[in-house]
């Protein structure tokens, strides 16, 4: 029977987590369970408020204040928590890991933490496992969701391969061996996302506020209403990703290396175009869409995604 801590259980993903391992614990005995983990009590730990356990009623969740003596007891410790506080904790004199304690670790930038990771699944008898869900706190716990896992250490790779597969036994999972090749796929596919989505929203607050662009209504209600699918989508997914953690953007931004260099090759591209818009070479920007659109077809079939999209935004 194994005692789950989760550092950081205020959070989205902090109780994202507890409702996955409260329904793994509920259903360990039913039948159609896929994995074999068996769930004693689960710890939730936070300097802010807990404020949902309210809604289960199970006298093996605990809300504890205590970091350093819920460690001492756990046998599978998460970190919902930046970076920079989860090696704070890891690397602190005070701390004392139970024999056998498995830690798990979500951030989205891997380089730093992995080395820590590396150095105290040497030092101590304990299973590091580094993962980065592949989706936000608004996920089904049900979903075939993903996760990329990166090996932390060589001679228990195996092991820490079986305990991915048991304690997320439904989950699509992509392994990254290297972690500088886990940030560098991150800073293409979630910070410039962010980037160019942050930008966008403070394009649409600056026209709000100018009186240039001044409308029936509020350019934003404006702009929905007369738009098609294509501004509706981008809005969507601009406006969701502002209800993240601002310590998100910061690690996305900062705290990841890769992301300049990947952020200023965007605008390198960014400035290309457009001086080809300004100067209104029609010929240069015939050329760079079918330059573009030849060389993505190569490797995806762009009318089957024109079909996805409308299938969709109709389902």
């Amino acid at each position: 029977m194994r005692k789950i801590l989760i550092i950081g259980a205020a959070g989205k993903m902090g109780k994202w987590f507890f409702e996955y391992f409260v329904n793994m614990k509920k259903n360990f005995n039913h039948k159609s369970n896929t994995s074999d983990l068996s769930i004693d009590k689960i710890f939730l730990y936070d300097i802010k408020k807990i404020d949902y356990t309210s809604l289960i009623n199970d006298k093996d969740i605990v809300i504890t204040n205590n970091i350093y003596e819920s460690v001492k007891i756990s046998d599978i410790i998460v970190f919902c928590i930046p970076v920079n506080e989860i090696i704070k904790i890891i690397t602190c004199k005070t701390v004392s890991f139970k024999q056998g304690t498995i830690i798990i670790e979500i951030s989205s930038i891997k380089s730093n933490i992995h080395k820590v990771l590396s150095n105290i699944s040497i030092k101590f008898n304990v299973t590091t496992l580094c993962i980065h869900p592949m989706f936000g706190p608004g996920a089904s716990i049900f979903a075939i969701n993903k996760i990329i896992f990166i090996p932390v250490n060589i001679n228990k790779g195996k092991n820490e391969e079986n305990l991915i597969n048991s304690l997320f036994p439904s989950f699509e999972k992509i392994t990254i061996k290297s972690p500088e090749k886990h940030d560098l796929a991150i800073s293409i596919i979630i910070s410039l996302i962010y980037f160019i989505n942050l930008v966008f929203s403070k394009f649409i607050v600056e026209i709000s506020n100018s009186k240039e662009f001044q409308f029936e209504e509020s350019p934003i209600h404006f702009l929905r209403k007369v738009s098609g699918n294509t501004f509706k989508i981008q809005s969507l997914l601009s406006e969701s990703i502002l209800t993240d953690d601002i310590s998100l953007f910061l690690t996305l931004f900062v705290d990841n290396d890769k992301s300049v260099t990947t952020i200023s090759k965007y605008g390198q591209l960014f400035n290309n175009l457009l001086d080809k818009i300004e100067k209104k070479d029609n010929v240069s920007i015939k050329e760079y869409v079918l330059s573009v659109r030849n060389t993505i077809n190569k490797d995806v079939d762009i009318n089957q995604s024109y079909y996805l999209l409308y299938k969709f935004l109709n389902s």
